[in-house]
C-alpha cells in the first residue's frame, strides 16, 4: 500500500468511524457501519473485536481475527484468514484456506454453515 492509499484508507476509516492500523506489512481497516455491522479490511492483521449481536465481515488475507460476545452472522472473504469466534448464528466462507472455528452456536446445536472454496475448515473449538 502506498503513501496516498494508506492516507486515503485512514481517511475512510476515521469518516465511517473506524480505525487504520499500518504495522510494517500489516496494513488493515476496521469499522463499525450501521446497520451492516462490523468490518474489518486487509493484510495479515490480528484484532480481537466484541460482537454484540450483529455481524461481522472480513475481507482479506493472512488476517487473525477473534470474536468475543454473540455475533449473528461472521463472513470470511479471502484467503488463509484464521477466525475464531465465541457464539455465532451463522458463518458463510468465500476463499480457500480459511479456518473459522466456533465455541457456542446462538441456535441450535451448530450454527448455519455455507461455504464456496477450497480448503476450508468450519467447526467446533
Amino acid at each position: 500500500m502506498n503513501l496516498r492509499t494508506s492516507r486515503m484508507a485512514a481517511l475512510l476509516g476515521t469518516l465511517l468511524g473506524g480505525t487504520f492500523l499500518s504495522l510494517g506489512s500489516a496494513q488493515v481497516v476496521t469499522m463499525t457501519l450501521p446497520g451492516m455491522g462490523q468490518m474489518m479490511s486487509g493484510t495479515d492483521g490480528q484484532r480481537t473485536l466484541t460482537c454484540n449481536n450483529d455481524a461481522v465481515t472480513l475481507s482479506g488475507s493472512n488476517n487473525q481475527l477473534t470474536l468475543k460476545g454473540s455475533c449473528t452472522q461472521v463472513v470470511v472473504n479471502g484467503n488463509k484468514n484464521v477466525v475464531k469466534v465465541a457464539t455465532v448464528g451463522q458463518i458463510v466462507v468465500h476463499g480457500n484456506q480459511n479456518t473459522v472455528s466456533w465455541s457456542r452456536s446462538l441456535k441450535g446445536t451448530a450454527p448455519v454453515v455455507k461455504q464456496s472454496g477450497s480448503g476450508n475448515k468450519v467447526g467446533k473449538q
